[in-house]
Protein backbone atom coordinates (compact mmCIF):
# COMPACT_ATOMS: atom_id res chain seq x y z
CA UNK A 1 0.00 0.00 0.00
CA UNK A 2 2.44 2.56 -1.26
CA UNK A 3 -0.34 5.23 -1.44
CA UNK A 4 -1.07 5.29 2.30
CA UNK A 5 2.45 5.57 2.81
CA UNK A 6 3.18 8.35 0.53
CA UNK A 7 -0.14 9.92 2.16
CA UNK A 8 1.35 9.23 6.04
CA UNK A 9 4.80 10.43 5.08
CA UNK A 10 2.86 13.91 3.51
CA UNK A 11 1.23 14.66 6.43
CA UNK A 12 4.02 13.81 8.76
CA UNK A 13 5.74 16.19 6.41
CA UNK A 14 3.08 18.81 7.51
CA UNK A 15 3.26 18.48 10.56
CA UNK A 16 6.79 18.89 10.90
CA UNK A 17 6.63 22.08 8.73
CA UNK A 18 4.02 23.51 10.94
CA UNK A 19 6.24 22.25 14.01
CA UNK A 20 8.95 24.39 12.56
CA UNK A 21 6.87 27.67 12.27
CA UNK A 22 6.16 27.57 15.73
CA UNK A 23 9.42 26.79 16.71
CA UNK A 24 10.39 29.67 14.66
CA UNK A 25 7.67 32.19 15.79
CA UNK A 26 9.71 31.36 20.02
CA UNK A 27 12.45 32.83 18.46
CA UNK A 28 11.16 35.71 17.14
CA UNK A 29 10.54 36.57 20.52
CA UNK A 30 7.24 35.75 21.47
CA UNK A 31 6.37 33.01 24.21
CA UNK A 32 6.45 29.31 22.42
CA UNK A 33 3.28 27.90 21.73
CA UNK A 34 1.91 25.15 19.18
CA UNK A 35 -1.18 26.66 16.47
CA UNK A 36 -4.41 24.95 17.18
CA UNK A 37 -5.79 23.37 14.25
CA UNK A 38 -8.90 25.76 13.84
CA UNK A 39 -5.94 28.85 13.99
CA UNK A 40 -4.21 27.03 10.65
CA UNK A 41 -7.12 26.39 9.34
CA UNK A 42 -8.39 29.95 10.01
CA UNK A 43 -5.21 31.17 8.16
CA UNK A 44 -5.28 29.07 5.58
CA UNK A 45 -9.16 29.68 4.65
CA UNK A 46 -11.22 31.27 6.54
CA UNK A 47 -14.85 30.63 4.93
CA UNK A 48 -14.51 27.02 5.02
CA UNK A 49 -13.94 27.12 8.34
CA UNK A 50 -16.77 29.28 8.87
CA UNK A 51 -18.91 26.69 7.31
CA UNK A 52 -18.01 23.70 9.05
CA UNK A 53 -19.74 24.06 12.34
CA UNK A 54 -23.07 24.32 10.64
CA UNK A 55 -22.17 21.45 7.69
CA UNK A 56 -21.57 18.94 10.57
CA UNK A 57 -24.49 20.38 13.03
CA UNK A 58 -27.44 19.99 9.95
CA UNK A 59 -25.80 17.05 7.90
CA UNK A 60 -24.33 15.17 10.58
CA UNK A 61 -24.94 16.03 14.10
CA UNK A 62 -25.20 18.56 16.90
CA UNK A 63 -23.31 16.10 19.24
CA UNK A 64 -20.17 15.25 16.72
CA UNK A 65 -19.85 18.96 16.82
CA UNK A 66 -18.90 19.80 20.35
CA UNK A 67 -17.45 17.84 21.88
CA UNK A 68 -15.82 16.39 18.82
CA UNK A 69 -14.55 18.81 16.17
CA UNK A 70 -14.55 22.01 18.20
CA UNK A 71 -12.00 19.55 20.31
CA UNK A 72 -10.32 18.62 17.48
CA UNK A 73 -10.01 22.25 15.82
CA UNK A 74 -8.90 23.59 19.63
CA UNK A 75 -6.03 20.81 19.98
CA UNK A 76 -2.34 21.81 18.32
CA UNK A 77 -2.01 21.21 14.82
CA UNK A 78 1.78 20.60 14.32
CA UNK A 79 0.52 16.86 16.86
CA UNK A 80 -2.63 16.07 14.89
CA UNK A 81 -0.52 15.99 11.79
CA UNK A 82 2.10 14.20 13.36
CA UNK A 83 -0.04 11.59 14.32
CA UNK A 84 -2.26 11.09 11.93
CA UNK A 85 0.49 10.68 9.34
CA UNK A 86 2.55 8.21 11.54
CA UNK A 87 -0.87 6.46 11.70
CA UNK A 88 -1.17 6.13 7.78
CA UNK A 89 2.30 5.64 7.72
CA UNK A 90 2.10 2.50 9.73
CA UNK A 91 -0.75 0.77 8.00
CA UNK A 92 1.47 1.32 4.80
CA UNK A 93 4.21 -0.55 6.28
CA UNK A 94 2.06 -3.42 7.49
CA UNK A 95 -0.12 -4.35 4.76
CA UNK A 96 2.54 -3.68 1.96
Amino acid sequence: MILLRLLGQTIFGLGLAVLAVDISTAFTGSEFRLLALGELWAWVHLDSLLLLQPAVERHISPVIWDPGVQTLLEWPASVEFLVVGAGFWHLGRSSG
